[in-house]
């Protein structure tokens, strides 16, 4: 049951981290060009950062980029004992 929590807890951080950075992706092309939305595809989420810095725009889907990697975290954190008890087994 915990490792069923982890699991959603990670899917729900991934989600969140995939929409903020194709969020990000499209700002990028639309208020900064080629370059940005280039930019933001390959080097997330230091650009992403920049970007937002710069054009002052595109602060919520950071802020879904960070919340969704802080719940990833918190969501791996319940599947821990059960990893190394995988890998212990599989050291023997």
């Amino acid at each position: 049951m915990v490792e069923l929590l982890g699991i959603a807890g990670m899917s729900i951080g991934g989600l969140m981290c995939l929409i903020g950075w194709i969020w990000l992706i499209v700002l990028g092309f639309k208020h900064g060009g080629a370059l940005w939305g280039i930019l933001n595809i390959l080097c997330q989420p230091i650009t992403g950062i920049i970007f937002c810095i710069m054009h002052k725009t595109g602060w919520i889907p950071l802020i879904l980029i960070i919340v969704g990697s802080i719940i990833q975290g918190i969501g791996m954190v319940p599947l821990m004992p059960s990893i190394i008890r995988e890998m212990e087994s599989m050291s023997r």
